[in-house]
């Protein structure tokens, strides 16, 4: 870094403790769509391998929306995680403000793709239960 102010050093770290958190989270995000895409898969496979007279072809064709949907949740997810924040912070060699700068862009992204991760996931969630409530009341 050129020659920063010890508060300009103590903002970036700021900067990028504030980024590590919300990448947190979205490993949280990650791991409960792997969960909830597990449990929807395995609950398709039984209910295939045990009920197969109870579903049809039309309810397999059903499913694949909220599988579809806990895919598009872990992408968005994954999207989250890539560090072009901090390869601008350490690999090139910019003022504070460019810095800053690309920090709000890089906050304004991620929230973005944490909305529409959950939004994803959530509906996915519910698209599921929905289908299996159809399922079961045929």
């Amino acid at each position: 870094m050129r020659n920063f102010s010890e508060k300009e050093i103590e903002e970036v770290k700021f900067m990028l403790s504030h980024l590590k958190t919300i990448d947190d989270k979205t490993d949280i995000i990650i791991k409960a769509s792997n969960g909830v895409l597990t449990l929807i898969v395995g609950i398709v496979a039984f209910m295939i391998a045990f009920a197969s007279e109870k579903i049809t072809a039309y309810d397999v064709i059903l499913v694949s929306v909220p599988i579809s949907l806990v895919l598009v949740s872990m992408v968005s997810s994954l999207l989250l995680l890539y560090p072009k924040f901090t390869q601008l912070v350490f690999f090139e060699r910019e003022d504070f403000q460019t810095i800053e700068r690309r920090y709000y862009l890089s906050l304004k992204k991620k929230n973005f793709w944490m909305k529409i991760s959950v939004f994803s996931l959530v509906l996915g969630i519910l698209s599921f239960i929905l289908w299996f409530m159809y399922v079961v009341l045929q």
